[in-house]
Order: C-alpha cells, then structure tokens, then sequence
C-alpha cells in the first residue's frame, strides 16, 4: 500500500504523531534517534496501528548527523565508509524498518560555473571535478551499488539512495540506477529544484524521465528564492504554483506520478510555518494527485500547530 508519511527526526513522540498526522497519513520516516530504545518504541508503535516506517540514516544520533562519504576517492575511507553502512543496514533490518537511506553522491561532486547559492554546500564538504573524475565516479558508483545490493540481499533489507548534487555527472547516476534497478532512488523536489536553479543546462524533467520508474520515495516540500540565497523544506501550498519565487514542487510530483503508481511520499518540510487547516489540505491535495485512499486506524484530526 502506498504511503503518505510524515519525518519524525531526532525523537519520536505519540503526541507529534497526533498533532501531525491527520487520518491521510500511514507512515513515518525517522532519522538521528536517540537510542535502540527509541528505536524499538517507533517499531512497536508503527506494529500496533497498522503503519510502515523508514529511516533516513544515520539511525541513532550517536555521531550526529552523520552521512556516510560513499563515494570517497580514497580507497581506505571507501572500504571504512562501507564497513559503517552495513552496520546501519544490519541495524535497520533487526528493527523491522522498510527501507533505510542514504544520501549519493555523498560529498556531492560540481564545480564552477554554478549560481553561487549561500546554501550549497562549500569547497570542503563537496568534490570538484579535479577531485573526482568522471571515470573514477564511475567506476566508485559501480562498485558501490553492488555492494548494497549484496547487502540488501544478505539482510533482507531495501536500501534507497536520494540524490544529492551531482553537477555534470547527471548520466552516470542514470546509468548506475538503470544497472542496479534493485537499488531505489529517492526524489527530493526541493534539491531538484535548486540543482535546476543553480547549474546551467540541467533540465529536470529530462532527469525524472529517466530514473521515474525507480522512484521509490518522494521528499516533499518546497523551496523560496529570495536576494541570491533560498529558503527550504517549505510545505507545498498551492499559491506556490505559478510564483516564480517558489520551486516547481507539485509539478515534478505531478510529473513523476504520472510514470510511477508505486511511490511512497515523506513531507520533508516543516509543518511549524502552517496551520492544522493548511496541513490537512497539503495531505489531501497530493492524496488527490496519487489517488491515496483516507487511512483510518487512528483517530488524528485537523487541529492548530505551535509556532
């Protein structure tokens, strides 16, 4: 059954759910919890009210939020980087989680010319072309994705990887997903859209043509431009539409849903900048376009948020 969930990250809480998640909502996506006792409460809950549950790694906040570097040109960190996903993926599988995700490429890899975003991530935290090569992201890309499709099959457990910026190296993430379809990919609206908006040439579109039959999950949410820099996880409301500040959020999601009727959606956004109305028309808009059914195995209603 296709879900409609809502990020729980750093501490789940039974109140959160209720205030958040209004009868449209079957799911949760979790990140950075505390301990395997968290753990185990997220499990259990999900167990007794009929819902699923993902994890966005890291799975617990022992390190921060700690992204696994899985495409390190450096043959030692390549290996320490594996060594530590199949730790996360052991621990996802024994929790009973449907799917666990990581970030690729991670660093992302681009270099100049790119619209100089305040928000992207820095000369430190992201691999130049120099850096990492072509062939040698290639060739990275290869090795890593048969190594978690042995280890989804060694732990019966779904490993889902969402894009991080890719600059130029666009068609050999394609190529890798398209080799390795048993590997999903995980759509983030709001970094399509500023990948759109900060590298010259890249059409969108073009890319959810491609990988749109390997979607697995959907990051939902929006992003505002404003004096050279840009705002994100925003909730997508419809007045972003046709405003030439916000990003193109529901149109990739109408795109992408009109080539995939499998996909999961997690609303990546925070709630806090709508009220209870506003939310359960988000959830009910795009229920609407993925023809999702109301969930009805607990009782949340449309209520006012904090903040």
């Amino acid at each position: 059954m296709r879900r409609l969930q809502i990020g729980m990250w750093e501490q789940f809480s039974p109140e959160r759910w209720e205030q958040l998640a209004m009868p449209l909502i079957n799911g949760m996506e979790v990140c950075c919890l505390p301990d395997r006792t968290a753990l185990s409460q997220v499990r259990d809950f999900c167990r007794q009210h009929g819902l699923g549950y993902g994890i966005h790694g890291p799975v617990l906040a022992e390190d921060g939020y700690r992204l696994p570097v899985l495409n390190a040109p450096d043959p030692r960190q390549f290996q320490e980087e594996l060594q530590y996903i199949a730790s996360e993926v052991e621990l996802a599988s024994a929790y009973g989680a449907d799917y666990i995700l990581f970030h690729y490429p991670f660093y992302p890899v681009f270099q100049e010319p790119f619209t100089p975003y305040p928000r992207l991530p820095d000369i430190g935290h992201r691999y130049s072309y120099e850096q990492l090569a072509r062939e040698r992201f290639r060739d990275i890309s290869l090795t890593l994705f048969e190594h978690l499709a042995e280890l989804q099959m060694r732990f019966k457990q779904r490993i889902v990887l969402e894009h991080d910026f890719f600059g130029d190296y666009g068609d050999i993430l394609i190529d890798t997903f398209l080799a390795y379809p048993e590997i999903r990919f995980v759509l983030d609206t709001a970094r399509l859209d500023i990948a759109h908006r900060a590298f010259a040439g890249f059409d969108p579109y073009s890319f959810l043509e491609a990988l749109a039959p390997q979607i697995d999950l959907v990051h939902y949410s929006n992003v505002r431009y404003d004096g050279g820099t840009f705002k994100h996880h925003l909730p997508v409301l419809p007045e972003h539409d046709d405003d030439e500040r916000f990003g193109g959020a529901y149109a990739y999601l109408e795109y992408v849903a009109a080539r995939n009727q499998q996909f999961h959606i997690t609303f990546e956004h925070d709630a806090r900048l709508v009220n209870g109305q506003q939310l359960d028309a988000i959830y009910r808009r795009t229920a609407a376009l993925l023809e999702v059914k109301v969930h009805l195995s607990h009782s949340s209603r449309p209520r006012p948020l904090s903040g």
